[in-house]
Parts: C-alpha cells; sequence; structure tokens
C-alpha cells in the first residue's frame, strides 16, 4: 500500500510520514502533540477500515521503517522486535531457531507486529495458544505527546505493576503508538495440518463443539479431529485463511462456545464467526445474543452504522484511561468504541 492509497475508515490525512527509526517517531509525535495536530499510527494498513471514521485526521505517522529485531533470546523462547517487522520477516527469522509466534493474520507478508498486536488479531491457533495478550511480555510505547515509554518486560514470568502490555493489545492506536514489543515464541510443531468442517446445520455446531470438549481433544489431534466430524455428519472440507476478507460487509460475531453465532465462517470452540455479504448486515438481530464489530463496509454506509455496537459495561474506564493517556484527544480522535 502506498502512502496515496491510506485512508482510515475513508478518512484521508493531509500528510504520510515514516520516521526512520524510533527516536525519529517520537520527535515527529511530539511537534503534532505541540501543533495540536490529530494523527494516527498505521503499519502494513490491513485493517484500515476497522473502527468508526476518526473525526479528525491531519498526519498518519507510518511505522514499516522500524524494522529491527532488538533482542532475540531463542533459549528464552522470547523475541524484541520494532514495530514495523512484517510476520513473513519475522516467520523467516524464527524458522531458523525452529520457531514461530503463533498469531493467525490474514497477510503475513504486510501485517506488522505492531498492527497485529493493536488490533488484536487472531485466528484459529487461539484455540491452542492463546490471543496477543497472552504471547505479549514487554512493550515500548510512544505516547501522544512524544514520551517514550516501557511496559513488562523481556522474561515470561515478568508481570509486576500495571500491564501496559495488555493495555496495548486491541487499543487501536487511540491511546500510543506501539514501537517495540517482546514476545512470547514456541517450537515450530513437526507437521501442521487444518480441518474445516461444513455441517449439516447451524444447530449442529454446538453439539460438535461438545463433543470435542468432551473427548478432550488438543487441537493438535488431525486424524481423531477428522474422525470426530464424520461422526457428526460434517463433509470435510478445504480450510480458509485466517479471517475473512472477502465481501463489501463483514463482521465478526462473539458469543459464549454454547451459542455460536451463525456465520459463513465459524471457529466454534471460540464462539466466534464471521458474516460476509454483499449487502447490509441486519446488526440489530446480530447483536441479540452476540456482539458484533463491522470490520468493512461501504463508506456511504458509515454514517448511519456503528460499527462497534453499544460500549460495554467498563466504558467509564475506557474514556478514563483515554483522557490519562491522551487529554487532548489527537490520538485517532474517535475511531474506537463510544467514539473514544
Amino acid at each position: 500500500m502506498t502512502d496515496a492509497e491510506i485512508a482510515i475508515a475513508g478518512v484521508v490525512p493531509r500528510a504520510v510520514v515514516t520516521p526512520r527509526d524510533v527516536a525519529e517517531l517520537a520527535a515527529v509525535v511530539a511537534a503534532l502533540h505541540a501543533g495540536r495536530k490529530a494523527f494516527a499510527f498505521v503499519g502494513g494498513g490491513t485493517e484500515l477500515e476497522l473502527g468508526n471514521a476518526p473525526r479528525a485526521l491531519d498526519t498518519v505517522v507510518r511505522t514499516t521503517a522500524l524494522r529491527h529485531i532488538v533482542d532475540y533470546a531463542p533459549e528464552d523462547q522470547t523475541i524484541t522486535v520494532e514495530a514495523g517487522i512484517t510476520f513473513a520477516e519475522l516467520d523467516r527469522i524464527l524458522a531458523e531457531h525452529g520457531q514461530m509466534l503463533p498469531l493467525d493474520v490474514p497477510d503475513r507478508a504486510r501485517t506488522t507486529v505492531g498492527g497485529a498486536l493493536a488490533t488484536n488479531a487472531y485466528g484459529p491457533r487461539r484455540q491452542r495458544y492463546g490471543t496477543a495478550k497472552d504471547l505479549i511480555v514487554g512493550v515500548r510505547l510512544v505516547r501522544p505527546d512524544g514520551t517514550l515509554v516501557r511496559g513488562g518486560g523481556k522474561v515470561v514470568k515478568n508481570v509486576a505493576g500495571f500491564d501496559l502490555p495488555k493495555l496495548a493489545v486491541g487499543s487501536l492506536g487511540t491511546l500510543f503508538g506501539i514501537v517495540e514489543a517482546t514476545l512470547r515464541v514456541y517450537p515450530v510443531a513437526e507437521a501442521r495440518a487444518r480441518v474445516a468442517a461444513i455441517l449439516p446445520t447451524h444447530d449442529a455446531i454446538v453439539p460438535t463443539a461438545g463433543a470435542f470438549v468432551a473427548r478432550r481433544l488438543e487441537p493438535e489431534q488431525h486424524a481423531a479431529a477428522e474422525r470426530l466430524l464424520r461422526e457428526q455428519g460434517a463433509a470435510l472440507a478445504e480450510a480458509p485463511a485466517s479471517g475473512a476478507r472477502s465481501g463489501a460487509w463483514r463482521a465478526r460475531l462473539a458469543a459464549p462456545p454454547a451459542a455460536t453465532p451463525r456465520g459463513e465462517v465459524a471457529y466454534p470452540l471460540l464462539g466466534i464467526a464471521w458474516r460476509i455479504a454483499e449487502g447490509p448486515l441486519d446488526l440489530g438481530a446480530l447483536r441479540r445474543g452476540a456482539t458484533a464489530v463491522v470490520h468493512a463496509l461501504p463508506l456511504a454506509a458509515r454514517t448511519t452504522v456503528d460499527v462497534w455496537g453499544p460500549p460495554p459495561p467498563s466504558f467509564a474506564l475506557m474514556r478514563a484511561l483515554k483522557a490519562n493517556f491522551d487529554p487532548h484527544g489527537l490520538c485517532n480522535p474517535g475511531r474506537f468504541v463510544g467514539g473514544l
């Protein structure tokens, strides 16, 4: 994606800058803050449709030049990288030591580590390894005033103090920018395979998921999973790529696994499903008994759709965090839940 193609939820910035290193990025942010100019952080640009349209956007700060390995300790199963490194490049480095970062992203050649953390990207491997909140150990951030801060550490057992790394996950660049991250990595499995199933009806999803739980099948038990699916009347199919990338309208639904929402692609053990359509989605119906976050929709529909849905019970705390980290409302203003 070129700088000229960048638009956040349909909003085109006045300028795009790509700092060469962390110090330059902090200086750029400090200057924007001093001028009270609204800005946003962008990595590979794979999730620019996610979220509300920002209320204001003067400058996009790209992190794609921040691609260094800061520290790698294979024996400790941790790696510290700058936020602009892509998953494809990280995969190559980790593979040299038989390791991997088990986060599923839609485009490993474009998706950056910082972008995946900021959007809380995950896929089917969440069932085995958790989300980014389970994999992040430490983080280095740039606050909206340009100040660089650290949270967490470089070892997996370090959990002392306020959990700033977990706060960074899913923050969508509305509190600060991620410039470095320390992540837990895992050994590469000797063999890997995916199983996808087409069930006869939606109502078959819950008992099928229950059968997996009852038999205590580990995600790695490929042959056993295929047998169980056939027993449940499923037809095996080619596994889809992580997430859902086609369709003018795309929404990710979440509900307890016992009430897995209906969708074109579903991960029943996670309680996650994707609804994909070319025409408008009935979000009111989808949000009865589930949460629904719209990841993509036509630009013309943005003024009529709340992509996040009703704010959660923790919204007062979220608003207080925004006021604390970004009192002038310059960092991706309005893009997050409830217009934060």
